[in-house]
C-alpha cells in the first residue's frame, strides 16, 4: 500500500488508492515457500531431537539445551535480516534476491544438521554449530519470503486468502513430512540410521530449494519505495512497541509455536512410549497435517463471518476443552486420533491467519510512525515463532530429562513426563494465546475479517 503525508500530521498515512490485482498463479505460488519451509522446518522440530538422543547419543537435557540455546540465537538474527530486506533494492527486488541466493545455502547445512562425525564432546560442538548454522539460514530464507505478503498486495482480503494458500503449503509440507521422512530413513540408511537421516535430509532440502525458486519466479513485488532517509535502526525498533496490534499477535503467536514445538517434538515419544506404538507417530503427524490443511481451507471463510480475534479465540477455548479427554484415550488409539485431528483443527485458525494479520499491523504501523518496515515487523513475528518452537521443543526435552529418559530403557515416569507435556501444557498455552490476542483490534473496513 502506497503512502501519502497527512497535511495534518506530516505523518505518512495509507493511500485510498485500489488494491492491487493478483494472480492466481502469484497466490498459488506463494504457497508453494512454506511447502518448502516446513519440508525443513518441521523436520527439524519433529525429528531432530530424536536424532540428537538416539542417533547421536547425546543426553536429553543436553540436546535440549542445545535446542533453546540455538533457536534463540537464531531468532536474534531475524531483526538483522528484517531491516536488511526494508533497506534491499535490487533488480531482484526486495526479498527475492534472499530466497534466489539463500535457498541453496539452507539445503546444505540442513542436511549437516543430520549428520554426527563424532562421539562426545565434538558430537555435542557439531550438533550446536550445524544448528545455530541452519536456523541463521533458516532466516535469511524465511524472513524475506513472508515480508513479501504485503509487497505483494495491499487488499486485506486477498491477504488473509494468501495466507490460507499459505497454510495449505504449510500442511502438504507436513503431510510430506510425516508419511516421507521415516521411510527415507529407512531406504537410504537401512540398519544405518545415522546414514539414512543425513540422506533424507539431502533429499529434502534439495526439494525445498527448488520449491523456493519456483516462489521467486511467480511472485513480483510492487514497486518498491526509497529507503527512508532516516533509516536509523533504534527508531525502527523503537517504533515497534507502539503498535499494540503487531505486538498482540507476535505474543499469541510465539504462545502458538510453544504448542507446536511440543507436539512435532514430542510425537515420536508419545507414539512409541505412551501409546506403545513407534509407527503411530506418522499417524499422530498426519492427523495433525490434515488437520492444519482442512483449516487452512475453513479460515478465511469462518474468520470473515466472526471476526478475526474472536474466531481464533473460539477455537483456542474449544481445543483447550478437547485437550482434556486426550488424558483418557491413551489406549484407544482411533478416537485419540480422531479428537487430536478435531481440536487442532479448532486451534489452528490463528496458525493460517498470523501472516496475514501481521501484514494488517503494517499498515498500522505506516499509519503511526510514517514507515511500513515490512520486514523488521515480520522479523519480529518470527522471532516470536522461532523461540516458541525453541521453548516448546526444550519443555518436551527437559520433561523427558524431569522423568529420567533414557533410550535403552523408559520407565512409567518418564511415560507420565511425555504424556503431561505433550498434553497437559497446550491446555495452558491455548489459554494464555487467547489472553494476548485481546491486543490485536484491526476489525474495521480496511481490514475486514
Amino acid at each position: 500500500m502506497s503512502a501519502v503525508p497527512s497535511p495534518a500530521t506530516g505523518v505518512a498515512t495509507p493511500s485510498s488508492a485500489g488494491p492491487r490485482p493478483l494472480s492466481r498463479a502469484a497466490q498459488f505460488g506463494y504457497g508453494l515457500g512454506d511447502l518448502a519451509s516446513n519440508l525443513t522446518w518441521t523436520t527439524l522440530t519433529a525429528f531432530l531431537l530424536f536424532f540428537y538422543t538416539d542417533v547421536a547419543a547425546l543426553s536429553a537435557a543436553t540436546a535440549g539445551t542445545i535446542l533453546l540455546l540455538g533457536r534463540i540465537a537464531d531468532a536474534v538474527i531475524d531483526p538483522v535480516v528484517g531491516l536488511a530486506v526494508d533497506r534491499t533494492r535490487s533488480r531482484f527486488g526486495r526479498a527475492r534476491p534472499y530466497l534466489i541466493f539463500a535457498a541453496p545455502v539452507l539445503g546444505v547445512v540442513f542436511a549437516l544438521a543430520f549428520t554426527s562425525p563424532g562421539g562426545g564432546t565434538t558430537a555435542v560442538v557439531w550438533a550446536a554449530a550445524t544448528f545455530v548454522a541452519v536456523g541463521i539460514s533458516h532466516s535469511l530464507v524465511n524472513v524475506p519470503y513472508g515480508a513479501m505478503l504485503p509487497m505483494l498486495t495491499d487488499d486485506a482480503d486477498t491477504r488473509l486468502k494468501m495466507s490460507g494458500y499459505r497454510f495449505i503449503g504449510a500442511s502438504l509440507g507436513l503431510i510430506a513430512v510425516s508419511l516421507a521422512v521415516m521411510p527415507l530413513v529407512q531406504a537410504l540408511g537401512g540398519d544405518d540410521r545415522g546414514r539414512g537421516f543425513t540422506g533424507m535430509a539431502v533429499v529434502l532440502g534439495a526439494v525445498g530449494t527448488l520449491l523456493y525458486w519456483i516462489v521467486a519466479l511467480l511472485c513480483r513485488e510492487r514497486p518498491a519505495p526509497p529507503v527512508p532517509r532516516e533509516a536509523a535502526t533504534w527508531r525502527a525498533l523503537a517504533a515497534l512497541p507502539r503498535n499494540r496490534h503487531w505486538l498482540g499477535v507476535s505474543t499469541a503467536s510465539l504462545l502458538a509455536f510453544v504448542r507446536l514445538g511440543i507436539i512435532t517434538a514430542g510425537a515420536v515419544y508419545y507414539a512409541r512410549d505412551v501409546l506403545h506404538d513407534a509407527w503411530a507417530t506418522s499417524y499422530i503427524l498426519l492427523t495433525f497435517s490434515l488437520s492444519a490443511l482442512v483449516g487452512s481451507v475453513l479460515t478465511p471463510w469462518f474468520l470473515r463471518r466472526t471476526g478475526k480475534r474472536r474466531g481464533i479465540n473460539y477455537g483456542l477455548a474449544a481445543t483447550a476443552a478437547l485437550y482434556v479427554p486426550l488424558f483418557f484415550l491413551d489406549g484407544r488409539p482411533a478416537v485419540f486420533l480422531t479428537v487430536f485431528l478435531v481440536a487442532n483443527l479448532l486451534g489452528g485458525f490463528g496458525f493460517v491467519a498470523a501472516p496475514a494479520l501481521v501484514s494488517d499491523t503494517v499498515d498500522h504501523h505506516e499509519t503511526l510512525t510514517g514507515r511500513r518496515d515490512e520486514g523488521l515487523l515480520y522479523a519480529g513475528y518470527s522471532f516470536a515463532t522461532k523461540v516458541g518452537t525453541a521453548l516448546g521443543g526444550a519443555f518436551f526435552a527437559w520433561a523427558l530429562a524431569w522423568g529420567g529418559y533414557r533410550a535403552d530403557h523408559v520407565s512409567a515416569e518418564a511415560g507420565r513426563a511425555i504424556e503431561w507435556a505433550f498434553v497437559g501444557l497446550p491446555v495452558a498455552l491455548c489459554l494464555a494465546q487467547a489472553a494476548c490476542m485481546a491486543l490485536y483490534g484491526l476489525e474495521n473496513r480496511e481490514h475486514p475479517a
